[in-house]
């Protein structure tokens, strides 16, 4: 995907060579673009060791509603939510139980803002438009951890059961986008996009229930401590509002 975004990007540098300039393009028009794609966690996030949330490869579905206002700057809403798998695996290796399940994935549902900046390049009026634009991404994100359930063996270990179970979790986040848009007809278009969240720690809530061999119950409430920053590649649709 990022090989084809550069290509793009070169090739319409090409065209722009032939096309002109419009910061007025965009003025008082709204748009909205919707896709999907890959998601890639960060090295914390993914990392399979004890400071590590062993998250692998995911995917991540889209939806902006944007508003311009003029030459090309204007201020947008955004709803995402990405998916993080779970690296079983590697964390049976860490844990070390007898038997495991787990349930879900590791997931986030972001609300923010768009505060953008679009440089549309004119290639064919009124057919073939080419929009680069770049945003800031600031927002409140919710985030969830898998529930996990560990049973071992009560000669090896003090507990014969260890439950994980995820909590609601809420908080800020901030971030960039960019790429660009090929539009057809001032009606609808193609979006190609890369998207990044600054590296910022945060903690994670989660509970834990343990049950010993006689069957006795230790309940706590804990949380973990850690960089939750991904990034990813997205292919969308551009529907247009108010364009003439």
């Amino acid at each position: 995907m990022r090989r084809v975004i550069i290509s793009l990007i070169l090739s319409m540098c090409i065209y722009s060579s032939f096309a002109q300039l419009d910061l007025k393009y965009w003025d008082w028009v709204a748009y909205f673009h919707f896709g999907g794609g890959m998601v890639y966690p960060g090295s914390d996030l993914k990392n399979a060791s004890s400071i590590g949330l062993f998250a692998k490869n995911g995917y991540q579905v889209y939806g902006d509603f944007n508003f311009m206002i003029i030459n090309g700057l204007g201020l947008g809403l955004n709803i995402e939510y990405d998916q993080f798998f779970f690296n079983k695996t590697a964390f049976k290796t860490s844990a070390k139980p007898e038997f495991m399940d787990v349930y879900g994935n590791y997931t986030s549902t972001k609300f923010g803002l768009n505060i953008l900046m679009n440089i549309p390049i004119v290639v064919n009026e009124d057919k073939f438009i080419v929009n680069l634009y770049g945003e800031l991404n600031p927002g409140l994100r919710g985030f969830n951890i898998p529930n996990i359930d560990l049973y071992y063996d009560e000669n090896v270990n003090k507990y014969v059961e260890v439950h994980y179970h995820t909590r609601k979790n809420t908080m800020g986040y901030i971030g960039y986008s960019g790429g660009l848009q090929m539009l057809f007809s001032n009606k609808w278009g193609i979006n190609l996009s890369y998207n990044t969240l600054f590296k910022t720690r945060h903690s994670i809530k989660y509970s834990v229930r343990m049950f010993d061999a006689f069957g006795n119950l230790t309940e706590s409430e804990n949380y973990l401590n850690n960089y939750l920053n991904h990034s990813g590649w997205q292919v969308g649709v551009v529907l247009l509002l108010g364009k003439k």
